[in-house]
Parts: C-alpha cells; structure tokens; sequence
C-alpha cells in the first residue's frame, strides 16, 4: 500500500492559503495580463510590430485629450511627427480615438483566429502611438504586444525541456545512487560551476543566434537546476514506509518512481518552475540585449531594450516600456513562486 498523496490530503487547505495571500493575487494580476497580451497581441496591437514610419521616429507617448475641438467629451488625439531636421511636429487639428475599429487583418494561432478588428484605433489619416515609437517609427505598444509572445514562449519551452530532462535525471540519480548517481551529479556539477546566464551564453555562442536556440539554450542551462532539486526530494523519499512497502509488494521501480515518489515530490517542482519561468524570461531578454537572442526585426523584449539604451538621452521611453514589461512579468512569476512555496509548505497547518 502506498501512502496517500500529500498533495490530496492538503489540496483544498493549500488552495485556501494560495488565494488568500496577497503576492498571490498580485503574482496572478501580473501573469494573467500578460498571458492575455500574448494571447490576443494582433487585436490589441494597432499596428504591425515591423510596420516602419520615418515620419514618426522617436515620436514620445502621445497625449490624449478628453475634449474635441468643440469642447465636446471624448477621446482625441493630435498629430505627431518628426520634421526632417528631427524637430518635432503637433498637429493643431484633433482626431477621435475609437474602439474596436476595423484596420489591418491579421492571422495568429495558426491561422485559427483571422480577423480585421483591433481595440483601439484613430479616426483620421494619423497615427497614434500611445506609447510612443522607436528609431524607426515603428509603435512599440504593438511591439510590446507581440513581444509579450515570445517572451512567454521561451520561458514555456525553457522550462519544459529542463523538465523533461532534469526530473528523470534526478529521480534516477537519487533512487538507485552508485555509479548513474556519481556520473550524473559530476555532470550537474560542472553546469552549476558556470553562472547561468553565462552557461546561456557560452551555448547560444555554439548553437548560433536566433530564438529556437535561445529557447534550447536556456533550458539546458536549467537542467542542473531540476537535477539537484529532483534528487534531493528522492534522497529523502526513498525510505519512507509508503515506498518499503511497495518494494515489499513486489511493485516494479517504474511504478514507485512514478506512483509513489513523483508524485511526492512535486511541490518543489511547481515553486521551482514558477520561479524558473522568471529565470527564463530574464536570461532570454539578457541574451537578446547582448545581441546573441532575436534577430533584428523580432520585437523581442530584449532586443528593444538593447536598441533603446542608445537613444536614453533623446527618447528615453524606447528603453523604458520594454524594460518595465521585462520587469512585470519576471516580477509576477517570483512572487507567484513564493506564493507557491508558503501555500505548499506541509509545516504549515
């Protein structure tokens, strides 16, 4: 007989203490707005992330105003635009901002959802960024938008291939010890000696440049990570009475592995992903800006803020927005994670 799963025993009690806790809620506000971002990035992108306008480069966050041109209420928006000697232009004429207008079509999942609505746009032969643009004219709110994707795809693909390879390392290594135990943890050894963004560097540097290795990098510099967790938690499992007991049933080991320790050990697992998804995100967005990541024209988090650092001084919020985006959602996923880790934790009652 195995024992019970701690995580049915305590289900409803850690689920009460999770949404309860208020870096919680905040973790959850964060990540929920961003998955939605990502998920529906061309409707709420006003503009094609690589679309350029010489006309509007360095344009700053354009100001909306509550009054039309005849004090009437609403939304409206004045032109702006850059003169050919780099002075800036406003428009002396008003527009009005409307929602869910027709623009652009767009295609996303796959060709699942097509359509030609976006949130928000201006009506009038202007455009209207609300957070500005960069050095090419291009709108970084839609930048943002479908930057949002990528970043959570790398964090998604990351983790899950050190998953995929770092559990079972660890559930082998721990369980049957001797020389699997010896060689692997050598391994991981020597992967943790290297700080993990440079272990990033070091491979992308050997894979070459570009997303897909970005997103493979990253994961096997998270391997060690799940590695040693994973073997820890099965170092102190392995002789409790539950697995005994299924040795003494004559339960094969790939039953105890995966019915009675896995199982057991999956609290560590789901802190750590969350916190590594954070890890992720920060390490893709680091390689991006030393130019290792996404190639130029990809509105990668990273790769923006890199492009943005060189005109601090003149348009400051091409840097800005990027870097407060990379901020939030590595913010949302930590405080997730430690949300996780109290909600978790079998001393609490």
């Amino acid at each position: 007989m195995s024992e019970p799963n701690s995580s049915q025993q305590t289900a409803p009690r850690w689920r009460r203490r999770l949404f309860r806790n208020p870096l919680a809620i905040a973790g959850f506000t964060f990540i929920g707005i961003f998955v939605l971002v990502a998920a529906f990035a061309p409707f709420i992108a006003p503009y094609s992330p690589v679309e350029q306008n010489l006309r509007g480069t360095y344009v700053p966050p354009m100001r909306i105003e509550l009054r039309g041109p005849e004090g009437q209420l609403g939304l409206w928006v004045r032109e702006v635009s850059r003169t050919p000697l780099g002075q800036l232009e406003v428009g002396k004429e008003l527009y009005p901002l409307r929602f869910f207008v027709r623009g652009e079509p767009w295609s996303w999942w796959g060709g699942l959802l097509k359509s030609d609505l976006h949130l928000f746009g201006v009506d009038g032969p202007i455009k209207f960024y609300l957070l500005g643009a960069d050095e090419q004219g291009r709108d970084i709110l839609s930048r943002l938008c479908y930057g949002a994707w990528i970043s959570l795809s790398i964090g998604l693909i990351a983790v899950a291939i050190g998953l995929a390879v770092g559990v079972p390392v660890g559930l082998l290594s721990g369980y049957y010890g001797g020389t699997f135990d010896l060689l692997a943890q050598r391994v991981v050894e020597v992967m943790l000696s290297f700080p993990g963004i440079l272990l990033a560097i070091v491979l992308v540097a050997t894979l070459g440049t570009g997303l897909t290795n970005v997103m493979i990098a990253v994961g096997i510099a998270a391997i060690p990570v799940y590695a040693r967790l994973v073997r820890g938690s099965v170092l102190s499992l392995r002789e409790r009475e539950f697995v005994e007991a299924g040795r003494a049933l004559g339960s094969p080991d790939a039953r105890i592995l995966l019915r009675h320790i896995l199982p057991n050990a999956l609290s560590p697992i789901i802190v750590q992903s969350s916190l590594q998804m954070a890890v992720a995100i920060l390490f893709a967005a680091g390689l991006g800006f030393l130019g290792l990541g996404a190639r130029p024209p990809e509105p990668e988090w990273g790769l923006m803020l890199a492009r943005g650092r060189e005109y601090l001084a003149t348009a400051p919020h091409v840097a800005t927005f990027p870097g407060l985006a990379i901020m939030f959602v590595a913010l949302g996923f930590n405080l997730l994670g430690d949300a996780l880790r109290d909600a978790l934790d079998p001393r609490r009652g």
